[in-house]
């Protein structure tokens, strides 16, 4: 089974490196072909990303307070199974 895992990892890094071989030979082609209109995309990509990482801010600060409320209720939840564990292992004794 680890052996399939490895296999599969190793086949999808070098798919992916196939596939950014190949994006940039046609970026490549493309700004030959049509400079102005590569141009335009760069600066499209460049605000997306921007409002990707605005979102992303925001989102993580979203989750890791949402993260933080799971952790702390079930944080809660667990002291009173540990109190009692505590309390079987003394009567036990």
């Amino acid at each position: 089974m680890e052996q399939e895992v490895r296999t599969s990892r190793r086949d999808l890094i070098a798919r992916v490196a196939t596939l950014e071989l190949l994006i940039s030979d046609l970026i490549g082609v493309l700004q030959r072909v049509d400079p102005a209109a590569m141009q335009q995309l760069a600066q499209d990509a460049a605000r997306d990303t921007e409002i990707q990482n605005t979102r992303t801010l925001q989102v993580a600060e979203h989750q890791r307070d949402r993260l933080h409320t799971v952790l702390s209720d079930r944080q809660r939840k667990l002291q009173p199974r540990r109190a009692r564990a505590r309390l079987t292992e003394v009567i036990d004794a």
